[in-house]
């Protein structure tokens, strides 16, 4: 009997053509992808339809991982790394049988190794992807029970030791092996979430732990306080930190290891009432998209930034909040410019991610190797393009300013809260306006919104309120707007990773007029509109009308003009 291929049978049941087979088998002769999965890509056929035919090819039935969660018995059979490993789910036990949801039902070595370690016959089962991705993506049912065990083992110990906080015999007490793994969990369980930082909070009566997730926190977990004693210990030893020191703050560095990848964690501790309250900053460069295309920029101000960066030399600024996506947005533009006819030369603190052809180097300020320092020394090594960290003093800006203007492309970021406000800024260092006229090429001004879940946002009426903003600032009368539901693809949240609006200040002709005769900042702002500038704003709104992301969250981090009182307002998160 022939072999009905995929293709085929997508074309028989009228879901494709033949001219759309062609072309997925031309890609798949370059990728090597599977055609289901070309043809998805492609917006060919959508994921159910596509399922239900791999369904009736295989004889192998489509397993629905939000109406029927994998039960308990078949999640022990096998770890929860194997299955991360695999890229598959146990989800139902009968008899000697586990039906196994899997990315790839195909995968012969995978059935075999969960066979071996489940000690049962492995049945494949179809899932949809976006399903299997979440499940995988989050905290499984059975490593939450894993805390809660390493938490009562531990306190069994606890109980055994009277632990002060800078007690030395922590690290002497036998049998600690429950802590090292509670430390473990949260921290992989973060990194897997993609959490940007772990919190660590000792309260009276227990000790919570959040993560931030897309900007804002979330609460993980919680354990008895008796615990924290052992678990800052831990995590002093891991930092490489003074484990007795407990009066003041302290700052370290450690690197975490999941799924054959190493991630580096900032780790800071500040004195508290009930005991050092931790932070560790996650700097997961792996997670960290260098593609100015994946930034967020709107074509007009991805063209701008663009221009402003092939510039050979000139000052370049990125501004906004901690956590605004400045670095990447740093980085993104070196890897862009990045090639064998450039030395660039960067002085960070600390070095974020490592960039292929870019010499990076790590500023000290313990030992007296500041940002200016570094840069006076980078000077001399015959850089075409300098990254500074940050420009935090005025003998960094005067050094950059300098070296801008003698050949150099220099890269900074500075804190502000808009693009032209970095004007103000700049000269309260010092800065002589004639020089800056000739050598600022421009100011980026950024925020980063979380994303609208693509899988459930939903349409949401327009209030007279929302109206009248959008009127105000874009001229337009919308007839809907999209707003959160949420959905088991982004774990009840309804929002789904984060994406940069941006406010991009140009500094052309009239501009630097402006500027060289220290112009009042209206002035500049209502030339830098005339040259074309869109502002944060409207940037903003613009993701709003296309369901990128919701009002609410646009007024959460964006400073908006109330368009009845003319006064300024920032939602708070």
């Amino acid at each position: 009997m022939k072999r009905v291929r995929i293709g085929d049978l997508l074309v028989e049941n009228g879901l494709v053509t033949p001219d759309d087979v062609t072309r997925a088998l031309e890609v798949q002769k370059e990728t090597r992808e599977p055609l289901g999965a070309i043809f998805l890509r492609l917006g060919l056929v959508s994921e159910t339809d596509l399922l239900e035919a791999l369904s009736e090819l295989l004889q192998i039935p489509v397993w629905d991982l939000q109406g029927c969660p994998p039960t308990a018995e078949a999640l022990e059979c096998v770890p929860q790394n194997v299955c991360q490993q695999f890229k598959a789910v146990p989800v139902h036990c009968l008899g000697d049988d586990l039906y196994v949801a899997m990315a790839n039902v195909d995968d012969v070595a995978a059935s075999d190794a969960m066979a071996q370690i489940a000690k049962k016959r492995i049945k494949p089962v179809l899932v949809r992807k976006s399903q299997l991705d979440t499940y995988l993506g989050t905290v499984a049912p059975e490593a939450l029970g894993q805390v809660d065990d390493l938490v009562s083992r531990a306190l069994e110990i606890a109980a055994d030791h009277s632990v002060e906080d800078d007690d030395e015999s922590i690290l002497t007490i036998e049998g600690t092996a429950p802590v090292i793994s509670l430390v473990n969990q949260i921290i992989a369980q973060a990194i897997v979430l993609k959490a940007s930082d772990i919190h660590i909070e000792p309260r009276r009566d227990r000790v919570d732990v959040r993560y931030r997730i897309d900007g804002l926190m979330h609460e993980a977990q919680n354990f008895p306080p008796k615990l924290h004693p052992m678990v800052v210990a831990r995590i002093k030893i891991m930092g490489e930190l003074d484990i007795v020191e407990n009066r003041l703050p302290q700052d370290g560095h450690l690197t975490a290891k999941l799924e054959n990848r190493s991630v580096d964690i900032r780790v800071s501790l500040l004195p508290n009432r009930h005991g050092s309250r931790v932070v560790m900053r996650i700097m997961d460069s792996s997670a960290m998209s260098l593609s100015l295309e994946d930034l967020g920029f709107s074509d007009v101000n991805l063209n701008t930034w663009r221009g402003l960066i092939d510039n050979p030399y000139g000052l370049l600024l990125v501004t906004g909040p901690t956590g605004s996506g400045k670095t990447t947005t740093l980085y993104s533009a070196m890897k862009t410019i990045a090639g064998p006819t450039r030395n660039i030369m960067t002085c960070e603190d600390p070095i974020e991610c490592d960039l292929d052809g870019v010499n990076q180097s790590q500023v000290n300020e313990r030992i007296g190797l500041t940002f200016a320092r570094q840069l006076r020394a980078i000077l001399r090594q015959d850089p075409d393009v300098v990254l500074v960290g940050e420009i935090r003093d005025a003998e960094t800006l005067q050094t950059a300013i300098r070296a801008s203007m003698t050949g150099h492309l220099v890269l900074s970021t500075l804190h502000c809260n808009d693009a032209i406000g970095a004007l103000p800024r700049i000269f309260d260092m010092g800065a002589e306006p004639y020089l800056l006229s000739t050598s600022l090429l421009g100011v980026v001004a950024q925020r980063l919104v979380r994303k609208l879940c693509p899988n459930c946002r939903e349409e949401a009426p327009v209030s007279a309120e929302d109206a009248a903003l959008i009127q105000h600032y874009l001229g337009q009368s919308p007839s809907h707007l999209w707003s959160a539901k949420g959905c088991q693809a982004c774990a009840g949240i309804g929002f789904k990773g984060r994406t940069g609006v941006h406010e991009i200040f140009r500094i052309t002709q009239g501009v630097a007029s402006h500027i060289a005769r220290r112009a009042t900042i209206e002035e500049i702002t209502a030339q830098a509109r005339r040259d074309g500038m869109v502002t944060i704003q409207e940037d903003a709104l613009n993701k709003v009308l296309s369901g990128v992301t919701s009002i609410a969250e646009a007024r959460r981090l964006v400073a908006f003009n109330d368009c009845v009182t003319g006064q300024t307002v920032l939602r708070a998160a």
